[in-house]
């Protein structure tokens, strides 16, 4: 798929991560575009990376367009934790991490958001186990020393 994902579909999960974080829902919600992987790579990482989605700072997120996004639940759960990213962004009055621990913070809410909208959403653990495997090794947040740079 390419192109924008349905409104629709991202109202509905900007509400559920408002529900797991608290986070005001913004009165306009981002655009979110699916694009080939080099495009994605060239904008998350300017060289050859595994990234599957970006929020972009000017709220924009951009999924891997070999994403199944509102028909594989495990694909669907990378734009759930590209839209944690959005607000929380949007509650912080569009500012981005102020440094590399709350940077690692975002990180870590938005993959909890992730899982915990996989549990919710699975009919069964078995289901929710294979979604969670699909979505490969958990990921390694980097640790961080206060006054280092965001990665």
């Amino acid at each position: 798929m390419t192109g924008p994902v349905p409104a629709a579909l991202v109202a509905t999960l900007l509400t559920a991560v408002s529900g797991y974080t608290g986070y005001a829902v913004p009165g306009d919600p981002p655009v979110v575009m699916m694009v080939p992987h080099a495009a994605l790579e060239a904008m998350a990482c300017d060289h050859p990376c595994a990234v599957m989605g970006y929020a972009e700072p000017d709220g924009t997120i951009t999924l891997d367009d070999s994403l199944r996004i509102g028909t594989d639940p495990a694909d669907t759960s990378i734009l759930v934790h590209e839209l944690t990213h959005f607000l929380q962004r949007a509650a912080a009055g569009g500012a981005a991490a102020a440094d590399c621990a709350a940077w690692i913070e975002r990180e870590r809410e938005a993959y909890d958001v992730q899982y915990r909208w996989l549990r919710d959403t699975a009919p069964t653990m078995r289901e929710f186990s294979i979604r969670l495997a699909r979505l490969g090794p958990h990921p390694l947040i980097p640790p961080c020393r206060p006054g280092q740079p965001m990665p």
